[in-house]
């Protein structure tokens, strides 16, 4: 019979450099409507993030990481949750009362959803935990890559999606707050189901301590797998990140079925993996 530890450490493929650093093939050199190239912007920028894996899966050598594309799929469908009528559970009072969604313009969010990590097709994903350099270059890096992608498009779009992201960076809108929310909590979502998966019980992994934690705080050396231990770093640097209460409410749903999941394996939970 095969061991599914095995399995899992061999079933992972090997993704070059290039497939998370992607480059235009070529840019237009104005924004007029006559110079865009549609196909190209179909083609070569949408196509390269369906084959961009993200960065913080391959680091822990998920087998068959997600790419952009995936994960932005999913955060469309999570704005789409908005159209449903508020659950009452979820807490509108007060200072809350701007997220509630008969506030907010759903269409805008969808939009954004859909877009806010296009800057990746040419800037590349980069996590907190990249090189410094990168990580101390990544807005301008992405702030000229939507600069390209809006030449490549041409306006009236381009200037939407440059918008869109612009919006998103600075955090100022509750379309924003929402978007932001829905990209960690589609984060976290994808991590719990990865820990499903493949995570192994800590008797087959030989993890006496429940609460054995080898990932550093800082740039990546030698990273266990998601099969020997789990992704409690994506948990911990989102413990307070939810500001709307339709996603605080999910987040703190996920991380509940989590800890449960990880129990029946011999693992346990820090307090920093539980909802601040």
């Amino acid at each position: 019979r095969s061991n599914p530890f095995v399995s899992c450490f061999h079933s992972h493929p090997t993704y070059p450099a290039s497939a998370m650093e992607p480059k235009l093939k070529c840019a237009r050199t104005d924004t007029t409507p006559s110079s865009a190239d549609t196909l190209s912007f179909v083609s070569d920028i949408c196509g390269t993030l369906k084959k961009l894996k993200r960065t913080g899966w391959v680091m822990r050598k998920v087998p068959l990481p997600e790419s952009d594309s995936d994960h932005m799929h999913r955060c469309a469908m999570c704005a789409m949750l908005l159209s449903q009528p508020p659950d009452p559970r979820d807490d509108y009072s007060g200072d809350a009362g701007r997220f509630h969604p008969e506030k907010v313009d759903k269409v805008r969010l969808l939009r954004m959803t859909v877009t806010h990590d296009l800057c990746e097709a040419l800037a590349g994903d980069i996590t907190p935990y990249c090189d410094a350099s990168l990580v101390a270059s990544k807005h301008d890096k992405e702030e000229q890559a939507m600069q390209a992608i809006r030449k490549v498009v041409g306006d009236p779009l381009g200037m939407e999606l440059y918008e869109l992201w612009k919006e998103y960076e600075e955090l100022q809108t509750v379309e924003a707050i929402y978007c932001k929310d829905i990209d960690k909590f589609e984060m976290v979502v994808q991590a719990f189901e990865y820990e499903k998966e493949h995570l192994q019980p800590t008797d087959k992994v030989g993890k006496p301590d429940p609460l054995s934690n080898s990932v550093p705080d800082g740039p990546e050396s030698k990273l266990p797998t998601v099969c020997e231990e789990p992704l409690r770093r994506f948990f911990i640097s989102t413990n307070s990140a939810m500001k709307t209460p339709l996603f605080r409410r999910l987040d703190r749903e996920l991380r509940s079925r989590r800890e449960a999941m990880l129990k029946e394996r011999g693992w346990a939970v820090t307090a920093n993996e539980r909802q601040l």
